[in-house]
Order: C-alpha cells, then sequence, then structure tokens
C-alpha cells in the first residue's frame, strides 16, 4: 500500500488553488441556503401573523402621554382622529417603587395563604384531638404573625411611596384592527416632519406631539421599568459589558498561560530529528534515544501510549505529551466556563439594566452575549502572536504562531477544535441534569401517593394546587441563549472551515444535537416562554447572511495567503522561494495578494462588497430623496402598509376575539391581568379582571376569598 501511493503527490500551488474553488463552491451554497431562509422566514412570518390573533394586533403604544392624561380623554382624542372605536385604555404611571412594594408585600401575603390552606387542611381532615388542637393554635399563631406583617409592609408602601403618580406612556387598544393600522398610518411621520414642519394639529393631544408605535406583547412588558430613561439604560449597559470585557481578558490570560506552558512542555519535541533516524529499524532507533534523550520524541512519537508506558527512555515524552493534552483542553474547559459566565451574567443583567419589555431584554442580551462569546470562543486563539497583548498579561510566547503558519496550527489550531469539540455536548449538561433532578423530585412525589391520590402519612403535604403546580414547573425556556450558541458555533466553524475542515462537521454535529435536545427539552420540561415577536429570530437570519459571509472570505483570503504552507505564483506566473524557516515572511500584503489561487475568494469578496454597498447606498438615497418629498408635500413614510399587509386574514373585533378566546397570549394591557404580576402581587384572576390599578390592592381578600373569616 505504501509503495502504490509514494509517487502520489500534488503540488502546492496546484493545492491551493483546489482549496480556493471548493471554498468558492461551499460558499455559493451556503449563500443559497440563506436565501432560502430568509424567504421560508419572511413567508412563514406573515402567514403566522395574518392567522394568529394577539392584543397587540389592536393596540398603540404612546410613550410621551402628558402628566395630567386620563383614559378617557385620551380615548376620545384617538376616536376623533380614527373614527374608530376605542375598547381600552390602560396608562403606565412612575409607580416602579410602589410595584416593588406590592411585590414584597406579595410574598407575605403567599405565606399567609399557605398558612391558612394548612388551617382548613387541619379542620377538615384530622380529628378532634389535642394534638390537632395543639397544632391550629399554632397555625393561628402564625397566621396572626403574618397578617401583622402585611400590615407593616402596607405602612411601609405608604412611607416609601409618598409622591403622586402620574402617566408616562399608554396602550390604546383599539375594537378594530383598522383603527390600529389608521392610528400608526396618521402618526407615521419623518422626523423633520415631526420637528420641524407640517405636523397637523388635529393629531395633537393636549398640545404634545405625541410619538405612537406599535406596542409590545401584553404578557413582555416589565411595567416597573418603564420609568427609567434611556440614558440611565444606557449606562446600565455600559456597566454590564465592562465586566463581561473584564471577564473576556481573565479567558485571555488563562488561555495565554496554558498556550505558554504547554509550548514549553513540548520544546524539547520540537527538536529536529536526524535525517535517516527513520531509515533505521527500531532497535537502531530506540539505541540512537538511549545515547541521547532529545530525540527521544522521535521514536516514542511512533508508538502507542501502552508502548511508551512499557519503555523507560518513552515514559518522560509521555509524561510531557500528557500535560501538554491536559493543559489544552483545560484551557478549553475555561473558554467554555467563561461562556457560561456570560450567560449567567446577561440573565442578571436583564433585570439591572431595566429594560421596557421581556422581548427588548432578550434582544439586546442576544447581541451582547454573541458578541462576548464570538471573541471568546473564536477569536482568541487570533491574539496568541499580537505582542502588545503578550506584554499586558505578562506572558511571553518563544515560538511565533502569526499569520496561520505551522506554529499557529499546532497551538491555537489545535485549541479551537477542542473547544468547539467540547460546544458540542458541555452546553447540555446543565439542562440534562436540571432535567433528571426534576423527574426524580416527580416520581418521589408520585410514590408518595395513594391509591385514591391523596398524600400518605408521612411523606410531604401539600395543602394547596398552587403548591402542587410548583412541583410540576420547569425552568424559562432562553430564547436568547439558544440563538446565540447556534450562532456562535455556525461562525467559527465557517470562518475557518477552508484550512480546518473540521470545524463544519464538527458544526453541523452540534447543530443536530442542539435541535434534538432542545426540542426535547422544550416539549418535556421547560415551561412555555412568553409571546416574543419574531425579531430575535431576523436578527439571527440577518447576522447569518451578510456579516458571516465577509468574515469567512476575508478570513479564507487571510489563511491561504500564508506563505509558509503555500508560497504561492503571481498572477504574472512567477513562483516565490520556498521559505526557509517558520515565520519569514518573504513578501508584503500586496504581494501576498497577488496570487493566482487567491483570485477567485478576491473575486467573490468583491462582489459581495461592491453589492453591499450599492444595494445599500441607492436604497439610502431612495429613502432620503422619497422623505424629502414626503415632507414637503406633508405625507406620510408608508410604513403603515406594512402593518396593513399583516392584518389578519379573517377579521374580527377585539372585544368578540377576547371574549371566545381566540386572542393568543395575554388578551388585555391590564397590569393585574399579566400572570406574572398576578402571582408576584398574590391575587386572583378575579381581582385582577375586576380592577386595572396596582393601588387597589388592599386587605387579604385578594388572594384568600373569603378565607379569612377562618
Amino acid at each position: 500500500m505504501t509503495k502504490q501511493f509514494e509517487y502520489c503527490k500534488i503540488d502546492k500551488n496546484t493545492l491551493a488553488t483546489l482549496y480556493a474553488y471548493i471554498d468558492i463552491a461551499g460558499t455559493v451554497v451556503f449563500v443559497i441556503a440563506w436565501l432560502w431562509l430568509r424567504n421560508f422566514e419572511a413567508r412563514e412570518s406573515s402567514v403566522l401573523k395574518k392567522s394568529t390573533v394577539t392584543a397587540n394586533d389592536f393596540t398603540i403604544r404612546i410613550t410621551n402621554v402628558p402628566s395630567c392624561t386620563t383614559e378617557k380623554e385620551l380615548a376620545v382624542h384617538f376616536v376623533n382622529v380614527t373614527g374608530q372605536a376605542v375598547a381600552a385604555v390602560h396608562l403606565a404611571l412612575n409607580n416602579a417603587k410602589e410595584i416593588n412594594a406590592y411585590i414584597q408585600r406579595g410574598k407575605v401575603v403567599e405565606k399567609r395563604y399557605h398558612c391558612v390552606q394548612r388551617i382548613r387542611h387541619a379542620m377538615t381532615t384530622m380529628s378532634d384531638t389535642p394534638k390537632r388542637r395543639k397544632l391550629l393554635r399554632k397555625l393561628m399563631c402564625e397566621r396572626d404573625e403574618l397578617t401583622i406583617l402585611v400590615r407593616q409592609q402596607d405602612e411601609r408602601r405608604s412611607k416609601v411611596v409618598n409622591y403622586v403618580t402620574i402617566p408616562i406612556e399608554a396602550f390604546v387598544t383599539f375594537e378594530t384592527e383598522a383603527g390600529f393600522v389608521d392610528a400608526m398610518s396618521q402618526y407615521d411621520m419623518s422626523w423633520f416632519r415631526r420637528n420641524c414642519c407640517c405636523y397637523p394639529e388635529r393629531l395633537k393631544y393636549r398640545g404634545i406631539k405625541l410619538k405612537v408605535e406599535r406596542a409590545p406583547e401584553a404578557s413582555t412588558i416589565i411595567w416597573q421599568n418603564l420609568e427609567f430613561s434611556n440614558k440611565g439604560r444606557f449606562f446600565r449597559q455600559f456597566l454590564t459589558t465592562v465586566v463581561a470585557l473584564a471577564a473576556v481578558l481573565i479567558s485571555v490570560l488563562t488561555t495565554f498561560m496554558a498556550r505558554d506552558y504547554k509550548s514549553k512542555a513540548l520544546v524539547s519535541a520540537a527538536l529536529t530529528c536526524p535525517a535517516d533516524f527513520f531509515d533505521q529499524n527500531s532497535e537502531i532507533q530506540l539505541g540512537l534515544v538511549r545515547s541521547n534523550m532529545k530525540l527521544a520524541h522521535c521514536y516514542c512519537s511512533t508508538l502507542g501510549v501502552l508502548q511508551q508506558y512499557s519503555i523507560n527512555q518513552c515514559r518522560d515524552h509521555l509524561a510531557t505529551v500528557s500535560k501538554a493534552a491536559a493543559t489544552s483542553y483545560g484551557a478549553g474547559f475555561i473558554v467554555v466556563l467563561i461562556n457560561y459566565f456570560f450567560t449567567w451574567l446577561m440573565d442578571q443583567a436583564g433585570t439591572f439594566e431595566k429594560h421596557r419589555s421581556l422581548d427588548e431584554m432578550e434582544s439586546s442580551n442576544q447581541v451582547r452575549l454573541f458578541g462576548l462569546k464570538i471573541i471568546n470562543t473564536g477569536f482568541l486563539v487570533l491574539l496568541y502572536g499580537q505582542q502588545w497583548l503578550q506584554r499586558l498579561v505578562g506572558v511571553r510566547f518563544e515560538d511565533e504562531a502569526t499569520d496561520f503558519n505551522v506554529a499557529w496550527y499546532k497551538t491555537g489550531g489545535t485549541s479551537l477544535i477542542t473547544i468547539m469539540a467540547i460546544n458540542t455536548i458541555v452546553p447540555h449538561v446543565g439542562s440534562f441534569i436540571a432535567y433528571i433532578s426534576h423527574r426524580a423530585k416527580l416520581r418521589h412525589l408520585e410514590r408518595t401517593l395513594s391509591e385514591d391520590d391523596k398524600m400518605l402519612k408521612g411523606s410531604q403535604q401539600i395543602y394547596s394546587q398552587e403548591e402542587l403546580n410548583e412541583h410540576f414547573k420547569g425552568p424559562p425556556f432562553q430564547l436568547n441563549d439558544r440563538y446565540t450558541q447556534i450562532m456562535v458555533t455556525i461562525y467559527v466553524c465557517w470562518a475557518y472551515a477552508i484550512s480546518m475542515p473540521i470545524l463544519p462537521i464538527l458544526g453541523m454535529l452540534t447543530c443536530y444535537i442542539s435541535y434534538w435536545v432542545d426540542k426535547f427539552m422544550f416539549c418535556n420540561f421547560y415551561t412555555t416562554p412568553p409571546q416574543y415577536s419574531d425579531n430575535m429570530g431576523k436578527a439571527s437570519t440577518w447576522w447569518l447572511g451578510l456579516p458571516l459571509l465577509l468574515l469567512h472570505l476575508g478570513m479564507s483570503l487571510w489563511m491561504m495567503s500564508c506563505e509558509e504552507i503555500f508560497q504561492g505564483e503571481t498572477q504574472s506566473g512567477h513562483e516565490y522561494a520556498t521559505i526557509a524557516s517558520y515565520g519569514e515572511r518573504t513578501s508584503n500584503l500586496r504581494e501576498k495578494l497577488n496570487k493566482k489561487h487567491l483570485l477567485p475568494i478576491e473575486v467573490a469578496l468583491f462582489i459581495v462588497v461592491a453589492w453591499t454597498l450599492l444595494s445599500n447606498v441607492s436604497s439610502t438615497i431612495v429613502n432620503k430623496i422619497w422623505g424629502f418629498i414626503s415632507c414637503l408635500m406633508c405625507m406620510t413614510r408608508g410604513k403603515a402598509t406594512s402593518h396593513q399587509k399583516e392584518m389578519n386574514t379573517v377579521q374580527i373585533s377585539y372585544t368578540s376575539a377576547r371574549d371566545r378566546g381566540l386572542i393568543k397570549g395575554l388578551n388585555s394591557y391590564n397590569i393585574l391581568e399579566n400572570p406574572i404580576y398576578m402571582e408576584a402581587f398574590a391575587i386572583t384572576p378575579e381581582f385582577a379582571h375586576s380592577h386595572s390599578k396596582v393601588s387597589s390592592i388592599r386587605g387579604y381578600n385578594t388572594k384568600e376569598d373569603n378565607m379569612h373569616l377562618i
């Protein structure tokens, strides 16, 4: 077999050209797949919007209402503007402190509710014995103490919330979709027309130029964050980003230290073997090693692990290689752990940054989490040759791993493949551990039930349906984390695909595993997520298009221009001399790019850049001209047409859809009817449906109905 392929050789320049054309072919397939994905997404999004009735199909959001606004006056204003009936108006107040105070009150009311349930259980299931009377006295005392705590919470709230709340935003729900589209069309103006001229007086409310936009999904609004300014949110986002970048620096330090240790450990294995060493038989090779232990790697590297361990001269080499491999794997796990830290940090940042809605929070976290993970996972290995960074972290490399030379593939390339191999499994380990623990808890609960589904004596007692529901409830489904993980995998694998073809295979395996794991967990473990919009999906599709295409072509051009591996020929046919030593450069940037095998990649990159610039410049010019014409003629910008195209196929009024249960997700912008706040305030659906103000929560009958009489 060796003789058969002994003279099977291919010229490096021919191989480089072949690599380039294969890469272009793969790029064409990728572009076709992305175009199909974008078309499929747009088509499915349109179908879903036309066939699904949601509350925001009828609702607009006004972000700058006057402080003296009332629901009735605002409803009359929009009836006059659109000529369409208004079904409901809900005002958002600057009452963040009040909402947080009621959330703390709700925790105490929830404890009192469970105490009352235990009293009811004792009174209805236990016989009248001294033990029962002792238990009831204890529970009655606990209930009285919690009642006092509720009163103290009310007093504390009245001291904290000592200001008059004013409206800051409003949600106007029309009776028909036509009213919503008409309102959006009326207030669809350019910045110049809104601020300089042609703003119709009839659209003003109490002399204020209203800022109108489509309302987010009702279930995603974070009401206590609405009073925070955009400037304050930006400052908080800046702080969390600084913390994340500090974590990136820690990852850089640990990765550099691991690489330095590995390089020093393998310094003996980098010595050149004698020219005729491998022509000798094994006994002579072993004799040469015994006379010069620095040649141990020449002989031992050809043996298996067990064979190396059985030979004394190879044990040191085996230990050195094992330490270097363990260090490399350890650095890979550190990168994965830092990615976990980024996920945790962004989850915490969601609360700290005071986003106005869950959808806005998830979208913001998605972009920054993607940026942090792509730097930490895929781009740290590009920094090994940066002298300024080596000085910053205090690590100096002996070898020069730059410009994708052989030294870089031994260190950075190996680390990258290790990280991506770990990423196929590790991101799902935590979810599986949580799922197994959850199932074990449910199996234990089921074993404690008797044949008539009553709790057995001696087992953990459950006194209410809400308490039982909590045992079956899983964690929330983090949509931004799933999008980010898949995007990072695709970016890294496709960016380095031309020189490390194993990465696309690992990427395919990762996506396949993620699909089935997330599908299983979503159907069997996670709770139903809020009614998110399609913003995150569309943003992910955009990031997988042009930015990834430019990155891939740019990285391919960079990697294929490395003269240590591919010297190449110029466009005129001149062939560069072979580089004598690693890392030595024989040409400048212009000469590097003037090679035949890079021509297909350069042409593809030029086409993509030219198409991007022409399309963006042309669309910008057209939009500016149309905006100028619209301003001169006092016309709207026409964006409301998209809302009209997304109207439901079968028209139905808001009231009818709400009464018949046709609205998907939350059907009202009443804060009390939001399940999250309903649970936090410890109120019943009946109370929430009949009230709309947070301040209307009084007494103990909000959660317990008439059980306070017990």
